[in-house]
């Protein structure tokens, strides 16, 4: 999922990058998961601090990249 997801994201933003990041946890069933982005002209950051557009974007590259 994180190698299409990465994909999708440059596809959909022209550019940029963006990884997925398991939240440790002592049951891996338990675990969190963290998505990190980076826009073109932006810096690496965590998906909250995105603006509303660059959520949905980020979103439907996840999305996608779970049906891949």
């Amino acid at each position: 999922i994180n190698a299409h997801f990465k994909d999708l994201f440059t596809r959909l933003f022209g550019g940029g990058q963006a990884y997925l990041q398991l939240v440790s946890a002592e049951d891996p069933l338990g675990a969190g998961l963290e998505i990190f982005a980076q826009p073109p002209g932006k810096t690496l950051q965590s998906i909250s601090l995105l603006s509303g557009g660059e959520q949905s974007l980020t979103a439907a590259a996840l999305i996608f990249a779970m049906f891949l």
